[in-house]
C-alpha cells in the first residue's frame, strides 16, 4: 500500500522543482487595465479618440472680431497693407495712407499734379475697396497734396511771424 500523500507537501515540492530548473528570461507583459465604465471601446479594447468636430481657428477669430466690432479697424489696416493691390504699383508709389478715421482714408501724394489725378479716380478707388473689403467700411477719400516746407530749424522757437517780420 502507498502511504498518504500530503496535499500541501506535494505543491511544496513542485514549485520547488519548478524553481530549480532554468528557464528563458520572459518578457514583460503589459498591464492591461479594464476599461472604465460607460467609456466606449473600440474593437481592440481602446479608448476611442474623441471626435475632432471643433470649430476652425479662422471661424473663431471671425466670431470673435465681430462680437468685438474690431471689423473697421481690420478692414483699415488691410488697406493699410495692400495699398500697392488696390490702386496699382505705379500710384502706390506717389502715394500714402496716413490714416483711416470715421469711414474717411487720409492719403498724402507727392505732388499737387498726383494729388489732383487721385481725386478724379476717387470713385474708382473707392469701389475697388469696397469690393476687396466691404462697402460702409471706407466711404469717403481725404486726399492732400504734399506738405509745405517748415521755416522752423532746430529744437528751439520764438512765437511770431517767422522770416517775414525782418524784411523791412
Amino acid at each position: 500500500m502507498s502511504e498518504p500523500v500530503d496535499p500541501v507537501q506535494a505543491a511544496f515540492e513542485a514549485m520547488q522543482k519548478v524553481a530549480r530548473t532554468p528557464q528563458a528570461p520572459r518578457k514583460p507583459q503589459k498591464k492591461t487595465i479594464p476599461p472604465r465604465l460607460g467609456r466606449p471601446t473600440g474593437k481592440d479594447g481602446r479608448r476611442r479618440r474623441r471626435p475632432l468636430d471643433v470649430d476652425s481657428f479662422g471661424s473663431l477669430l471671425g466670431t470673435e472680431i465681430n462680437r468685438r466690432g474690431w471689423e473697421k479697424d481690420i478692414a483699415g489696416g488691410w488697406v493699410f497693407g495692400h495699398w500697392n493691390e488696390l490702386v496699382g504699383e505705379k500710384i502706390a508709389q506717389h502715394t500714402t495712407v496716413e490714416m483711416v478715421k470715421d469711414k474717411k482714408l487720409f492719403i498724402t501724394c507727392d505732388s499737387t499734379a498726383w494729388a489732383t489725378n487721385l481725386r478724379m479716380m476717387q470713385r474708382q478707388i473707392l469701389q475697388v475697396i469696397a469690393e476687396k473689403v466691404g462697402p460702409n467700411i471706407i466711404t469717403e477719400l481725404r486726399i492732400f497734396g504734399p506738405k509745405a516746407p517748415s521755416w522752423r530749424k532746430g529744437p528751439l522757437h520764438v512765437k511770431g511771424r517767422g522770416p517775414r517780420d525782418t524784411y523791412g
